[in-house]
């Protein structure tokens, strides 16, 4: 089979302007040469080399730079209209220039790559904005629609139609917790988190997430351990429950039913930790560098578990926010994995509100 390379039509016109330009301050020099010493021409050249790496990238401000080596050779440095160069000064001038030129023209790309993904990221989350809360309306009468069945008495003792409402009901709540994903990961990414810090009880938000996901927990064996005299911690408990709640959600997800997950709030290094375990299908070294990423699905998991990839981007962010970091552990793939999240402990170690107010 023949392969054909090919140049994008795009980075062609970009060449041949640079070129144009370059072509122009050449004219411009050697007009200029007639009344004065225009010294070392290189200089004058990035120009063009700027020009082709911001519009065009890389390969065409390469080029670029070795049409400026050839002209300034040719024009400027003695032999004059000869490539060849006999000064060692006008030598090194050359040599400098193609290395400026190169890593000029990589930075200008570089800058232009940037640029670009922030006009993409910023229409992604825009589009994703606009559909997550056009989503909402409906979802919302689907929920309620949902809820007025389930309490329906014909609908109660029809078995058949009972299981079906519940399962109504289950995927109408599963989509709209992802809805909501979407729209924290865009209020994340366009306004930042501002995260109102209050002094709160570690066992309050570990409560707190499994009554939320309760629901989620009912066909697993729950194992809560809260140390005992934890001191008060000041974070925005919003935002920590979340966050432990994706935890409880990852945990519920990749685990089998009937299996254990372990809750624990306890302190470890001077910090406090939440910590998120189960007995479910594990993580490879490779997932564990990706899984705090935002829309990283493992290969093993992608066409056969729901998500979007997002609750531990999430909860990263909002763990972030309030001077806290998290970790991953796992023994290997089907062992079983450990999602933790640290926060700063109060210095004095305060252990009740009367104190803190006092």
């Amino acid at each position: 089979m023949k392969y054909t390379a090919t140049f994008p039509s795009g980075a062609v016109s970009v060449l041949a302007a640079s070129l144009g330009l370059l072509a122009f301050l050449t004219m411009g020099m050697i007009a200029l040469q007639r009344f004065a010493d225009v010294g070392t021409v290189t200089i004058i050249y990035l120009i063009a080399v700027l020009f082709a790496a911001i519009r065009g990238g890389i390969v065409p401000a390469v080029i670029t730079a070795l049409a400026a080596i050839g002209a300034a050779a040719f024009f400027f440095y003695a032999p004059i209209y000869d490539f060849r160069v006999h000064s060692p000064i006008h030598l090194i001038d050359l040599v400098l220039f193609i290395i400026v030129a190169v890593v000029t023209g990589k930075l200008a790309t570089d800058v232009r790559k940037a640029k670009l993904r922030e006009q993409e990221d910023a229409l992604r989350e825009a589009l994703i904005g606009s559909v997550s809360h056009e989503l909402r309306s409906p979802l919302a009468s689907i929920l309620g629609s949902a809820s007025i069945l389930a309490e329906s008495p014909q609908v109660a003792a029809d078995v058949r139609n009972a299981s079906l409402v519940k399962t109504l009901s289950e995927e109408a709540e599963r989509l709209n917790d992802q809805i909501q994903d979407l729209l924290d990961s865009t209020r994340i990414s366009s306004e930042g988190i501002r995260p109102r810090m209050e002094w709160v009880d570690p066992g309050d938000i570990v409560n707190a997430a499994i009554d939320r996901k309760r629901r989620l927990l009912a066909a697993h064996r729950l194992n809560v351990v809260v140390e005992e005299d934890l001191p008060f911690v000041y974070i925005d408990p919003t935002l920590i429950e979340k966050a432990l709640g994706h935890f409880i959600e990852n945990a519920v997800k990749y685990s089998p039913s009937a299996s254990s997950i372990e809750i624990r709030a306890e302190r470890s290094g001077g910090m406090l930790r939440f910590a998120v375990k189960d007995d479910g299908v594990g993580l490879s070294q490779e997932e564990r560098k990706h899984i705090w990423e935002r829309f990283y699905r493992s290969p093993r998991h992608r066409d056969i578990i729901p998500g979007s990839g997002l609750g531990l981007w999430i909860s990263r962010a909002l763990v972030t926010a309030c001077n806290g970091h998290v970790e991953s552990f796992s023994a290997g793939i089907g062992r079983g994995s450990t999602l933790s999240l640290y926060l700063p402990l109060p210095p004095d170690a305060v252990l009740s509100a009367p104190e803190i107010a006092g």
